[in-house]
Protein backbone atom coordinates (compact mmCIF):
# COMPACT_ATOMS: atom_id res chain seq x y z
CA UNK A 1 0.00 0.00 0.00
CA UNK A 2 3.02 2.15 0.75
CA UNK A 3 4.64 2.09 -2.71
CA UNK A 4 1.56 2.66 -4.08
CA UNK A 5 0.44 5.83 -1.77
CA UNK A 6 3.74 7.35 -3.17
CA UNK A 7 3.22 6.59 -6.24
CA UNK A 8 -0.32 8.00 -6.22
CA UNK A 9 1.29 11.50 -4.30
CA UNK A 10 3.70 12.38 -6.86
CA UNK A 11 1.45 11.91 -9.34
CA UNK A 12 -1.17 14.55 -7.57
CA UNK A 13 1.84 16.66 -6.86
CA UNK A 14 2.49 17.00 -10.53
CA UNK A 15 -0.93 17.35 -11.47
CA UNK A 16 -0.72 20.64 -8.68
CA UNK A 17 2.35 21.86 -9.83
CA UNK A 18 2.17 21.93 -13.19
CA UNK A 19 -0.59 20.11 -14.53
CA UNK A 20 -0.59 17.47 -17.62
CA UNK A 21 -0.87 17.83 -20.98
CA UNK A 22 -2.43 14.57 -23.23
CA UNK A 23 -4.93 11.76 -22.61
CA UNK A 24 -4.49 11.73 -19.25
CA UNK A 25 -4.87 15.95 -18.27
CA UNK A 26 -7.62 16.42 -16.00
CA UNK A 27 -10.54 18.20 -16.80
CA UNK A 28 -13.11 20.14 -14.43
CA UNK A 29 -16.38 18.19 -14.70
CA UNK A 30 -19.51 20.21 -16.19
CA UNK A 31 -21.35 19.07 -13.40
CA UNK A 32 -20.53 19.83 -10.01
CA UNK A 33 -21.41 18.66 -6.53
CA UNK A 34 -23.35 16.01 -5.22
CA UNK A 35 -24.36 14.92 -8.68
CA UNK A 36 -21.14 15.49 -10.48
CA UNK A 37 -19.47 13.22 -8.04
CA UNK A 38 -16.75 11.07 -9.84
CA UNK A 39 -16.06 9.04 -6.38
CA UNK A 40 -17.77 8.60 -3.25
CA UNK A 41 -15.37 10.35 -0.85
CA UNK A 42 -18.11 9.99 2.22
CA UNK A 43 -18.20 7.89 4.96
CA UNK A 44 -15.70 7.69 8.19
CA UNK A 45 -12.23 7.44 7.47
CA UNK A 46 -8.73 6.77 10.08
CA UNK A 47 -5.20 8.51 9.34
CA UNK A 48 -2.96 6.10 8.41
CA UNK A 49 0.57 7.93 9.78
CA UNK A 50 2.77 7.21 6.73
CA UNK A 51 4.46 10.14 6.21
CA UNK A 52 6.07 12.39 9.24
CA UNK A 53 5.30 10.45 11.93
CA UNK A 54 7.67 11.46 14.35
CA UNK A 55 6.33 14.83 13.61
CA UNK A 56 3.22 13.92 13.85
CA UNK A 57 3.15 11.27 16.67
CA UNK A 58 5.85 12.68 18.66
CA UNK A 59 4.72 14.19 22.32
CA UNK A 60 4.55 17.84 21.05
CA UNK A 61 2.09 17.08 18.86
CA UNK A 62 -1.45 18.13 19.43
CA UNK A 63 -3.93 16.10 21.13
CA UNK A 64 -5.97 14.37 18.69
CA UNK A 65 -8.45 11.57 18.96
CA UNK A 66 -6.62 8.90 17.80
CA UNK A 67 -2.61 7.63 17.33
CA UNK A 68 -0.01 5.35 15.94
CA UNK A 69 -0.54 3.43 12.45
CA UNK A 70 -4.06 2.79 11.85
CA UNK A 71 -5.57 3.89 15.06
CA UNK A 72 -3.73 2.00 17.59
CA UNK A 73 -4.01 3.62 20.93
CA UNK A 74 -1.61 6.59 21.60
CA UNK A 75 -0.30 5.54 24.63
CA UNK A 76 1.04 2.49 22.62
CA UNK A 77 2.80 4.93 20.93
CA UNK A 78 4.59 6.72 23.18
CA UNK A 79 2.48 8.61 25.08
CA UNK A 80 -0.55 11.06 24.21
CA UNK A 81 0.60 14.07 22.74
CA UNK A 82 0.84 17.24 24.08
CA UNK A 83 1.51 20.19 22.01
CA UNK A 84 3.58 23.48 23.30
CA UNK A 85 1.58 26.73 24.34
CA UNK A 86 0.47 29.13 21.30
CA UNK A 87 1.60 32.79 21.58
CA UNK A 88 -0.08 35.10 23.92
CA UNK A 89 -3.79 35.89 22.66
CA UNK A 90 -3.22 32.94 20.01
CA UNK A 91 -6.19 30.83 18.93
CA UNK A 92 -5.57 27.75 20.95
CA UNK A 93 -6.95 25.51 18.48
CA UNK A 94 -4.77 26.94 15.48
CA UNK A 95 -2.87 23.79 15.00
CA UNK A 96 -6.33 22.78 13.90
CA UNK A 97 -7.00 25.42 11.41
CA UNK A 98 -7.75 24.53 7.17
CA UNK A 99 -3.85 24.14 6.53
CA UNK A 100 -2.90 21.32 8.77
CA UNK A 101 -5.95 19.60 10.43
CA UNK A 102 -5.61 16.66 7.81
CA UNK A 103 -2.00 16.32 9.23
CA UNK A 104 -3.29 15.79 13.03
CA UNK A 105 -4.05 11.69 13.29
CA UNK A 106 -7.52 10.83 13.47
CA UNK A 107 -11.37 9.81 12.36
CA UNK A 108 -13.11 12.22 9.54
CA UNK A 109 -16.87 12.34 8.64
CA UNK A 110 -17.20 12.49 5.14
CA UNK A 111 -20.83 13.67 4.17
CA UNK A 112 -23.02 15.90 2.24
CA UNK A 113 -24.97 18.08 3.83
CA UNK A 114 -26.92 19.84 0.07
CA UNK A 115 -26.27 19.12 -3.31
CA UNK A 116 -23.65 21.78 -2.91
CA UNK A 117 -22.12 20.98 0.08
CA UNK A 118 -19.40 18.45 1.36
CA UNK A 119 -18.87 18.76 5.21
CA UNK A 120 -15.80 17.02 6.95
CA UNK A 121 -16.11 16.49 10.38
CA UNK A 122 -13.06 15.45 12.31
CA UNK A 123 -12.80 14.26 15.70
CA UNK A 124 -9.37 15.93 16.77
CA UNK A 125 -10.13 18.83 18.16
CA UNK A 126 -13.73 18.72 17.58
CA UNK A 127 -13.46 20.73 14.35
CA UNK A 128 -15.87 21.11 11.14
CA UNK A 129 -14.55 21.95 7.58
CA UNK A 130 -17.49 22.95 5.06
CA UNK A 131 -16.58 22.86 0.83
CA UNK A 132 -18.78 24.86 -1.35
CA UNK A 133 -19.61 23.46 -5.05
CA UNK A 134 -20.66 26.11 -7.84
CA UNK A 135 -20.49 29.88 -7.59
CA UNK A 136 -19.75 30.70 -3.84
CA UNK A 137 -19.04 34.20 -2.54
CA UNK A 138 -16.29 34.18 0.49
CA UNK A 139 -17.90 36.02 3.02
CA UNK A 140 -15.36 38.87 4.24
CA UNK A 141 -15.01 37.81 7.76
CA UNK A 142 -12.07 35.08 8.24
CA UNK A 143 -12.26 31.83 10.71
CA UNK A 144 -9.95 28.77 11.54
CA UNK A 145 -11.14 26.70 8.63
CA UNK A 146 -11.18 29.81 6.30
CA UNK A 147 -13.60 29.33 3.15
CA UNK A 148 -13.41 26.38 1.14
CA UNK A 149 -14.25 25.95 -2.94
CA UNK A 150 -14.33 23.11 -4.05
CA UNK A 151 -14.21 21.23 -7.83
CA UNK A 152 -14.33 18.10 -9.18
CA UNK A 153 -11.42 16.99 -11.77
CA UNK A 154 -11.96 14.10 -14.22
CA UNK A 155 -9.93 12.64 -16.85
CA UNK A 156 -9.29 9.81 -18.90
CA UNK A 157 -6.42 7.62 -17.50
CA UNK A 158 -3.23 7.64 -20.22
CA UNK A 159 -2.13 4.32 -21.36
CA UNK A 160 -5.41 2.62 -21.66
CA UNK A 161 -6.09 -0.56 -23.82
CA UNK A 162 -5.33 -0.71 -27.46
CA UNK A 163 -8.10 -1.06 -30.56
CA UNK A 164 -10.47 -3.61 -30.73
CA UNK A 165 -7.40 -6.30 -31.50
CA UNK A 166 -7.36 -5.68 -35.19
CA UNK A 167 -11.01 -7.36 -35.63
CA UNK A 168 -12.76 -4.19 -36.63
CA UNK A 169 -13.88 -3.76 -33.25
CA UNK A 170 -14.65 -0.49 -31.49
CA UNK A 171 -11.48 0.63 -29.14
CA UNK A 172 -12.87 0.53 -25.51
CA UNK A 173 -13.43 3.38 -23.54
CA UNK A 174 -10.24 4.56 -21.55
CA UNK A 175 -10.02 4.51 -18.08
CA UNK A 176 -11.88 7.16 -15.83
CA UNK A 177 -10.37 8.91 -12.76
CA UNK A 178 -11.52 11.58 -10.35
CA UNK A 179 -10.57 13.73 -7.67
CA UNK A 180 -11.81 16.74 -5.59
CA UNK A 181 -9.98 19.95 -5.57
CA UNK A 182 -10.38 22.46 -3.35
CA UNK A 183 -8.97 25.62 -2.58
CA UNK A 184 -9.46 27.38 0.95
CA UNK A 185 -8.88 30.78 1.87
CA UNK A 186 -10.19 33.36 4.31
CA UNK A 187 -8.18 31.84 7.52
CA UNK A 188 -6.78 33.75 10.28
CA UNK A 189 -3.47 31.73 9.79
CA UNK A 190 -3.10 28.56 12.07
CA UNK A 191 0.10 25.54 13.01
CA UNK A 192 1.08 22.85 10.70
CA UNK A 193 1.88 20.40 13.40
CA UNK A 194 4.45 19.67 15.73
CA UNK A 195 7.22 22.37 14.45
CA UNK A 196 4.79 24.84 15.12
CA UNK A 197 5.56 26.11 11.49
CA UNK A 198 2.77 28.92 10.87
CA UNK A 199 1.45 29.89 7.80
CA UNK A 200 -0.48 33.80 7.84
CA UNK A 201 -3.74 34.78 6.87
CA UNK A 202 -2.90 35.48 3.10
CA UNK A 203 -1.92 31.59 2.48
CA UNK A 204 -3.76 30.38 -0.13
CA UNK A 205 -4.29 26.22 0.84
CA UNK A 206 -4.94 23.91 -2.32
CA UNK A 207 -5.97 20.27 -1.77
CA UNK A 208 -6.43 17.32 -3.57
CA UNK A 209 -8.85 14.48 -2.08
CA UNK A 210 -8.05 11.22 -3.93
CA UNK A 211 -9.97 7.96 -3.65
CA UNK A 212 -7.96 4.25 -4.10
CA UNK A 213 -8.46 0.60 -3.49
CA UNK A 214 -5.86 -1.67 -2.37
CA UNK A 215 -6.15 -5.74 -2.10
CA UNK A 216 -9.98 -4.75 -1.81
CA UNK A 217 -9.46 -1.73 1.13
CA UNK A 218 -10.44 1.50 0.63
CA UNK A 219 -7.95 4.68 0.91
CA UNK A 220 -7.89 8.05 0.72
CA UNK A 221 -4.91 10.34 0.05
CA UNK A 222 -4.99 14.15 0.42
CA UNK A 223 -2.66 16.63 -1.19
CA UNK A 224 -2.08 19.42 0.71
CA UNK A 225 -0.21 22.81 -0.75
CA UNK A 226 0.32 25.72 1.27
CA UNK A 227 1.24 28.81 -0.62
CA UNK A 228 1.75 31.92 2.01
CA UNK A 229 4.89 33.62 0.04
CA UNK A 230 7.83 31.84 -1.15
CA UNK A 231 8.00 28.14 -2.23
CA UNK A 232 4.79 26.16 -1.15
CA UNK A 233 4.65 23.47 1.28
CA UNK A 234 3.63 20.23 0.08
CA UNK A 235 2.38 17.56 2.09
CA UNK A 236 0.38 14.21 1.74
CA UNK A 237 -2.20 12.52 4.03
CA UNK A 238 -3.39 8.72 3.99
CA UNK A 239 -6.69 7.82 5.64
CA UNK A 240 -8.31 4.27 5.03
CA UNK A 241 -12.09 3.70 4.75
CA UNK A 242 -13.61 2.44 8.21
CA UNK A 243 -16.77 0.56 8.76
CA UNK A 244 -19.04 3.00 10.73
CA UNK A 245 -18.74 5.63 13.18
CA UNK A 246 -18.40 3.35 16.38
CA UNK A 247 -14.46 5.00 17.11
CA UNK A 248 -15.03 8.15 15.97
CA UNK A 249 -14.67 10.08 19.58
CA UNK A 250 -14.27 14.22 19.08
CA UNK A 251 -11.84 16.01 21.20
CA UNK A 252 -11.28 18.92 22.80
CA UNK A 253 -8.63 21.14 20.61
CA UNK A 254 -7.29 23.24 23.39
CA UNK A 255 -3.26 23.25 22.78
CA UNK A 256 -1.24 22.78 26.78
CA UNK A 257 1.66 22.21 27.97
Amino acid sequence: MLATTCVLVLGLVANAESGQRGAGAPQVAAATGKAGAPVDLTGYWVSLVTEDWIERMSPDSPPSGTGGRDATDRAAAGGRGRGAAPPAGADPCRAYGAGGSMRVPGRLNISWVDDNTLKIEMDAGTQTRTLHFGQPTAPAQKSLQGYSVATWETGARAGGFGGGGGRGGAAPAAPRWGQLKVVTTNTTGGYLLSSRNAYTENAVITEYFAAHTDFGTDYMTVVTSVEDGGNPRIVSSTFKKEPNGAKFKPTGCDVVR
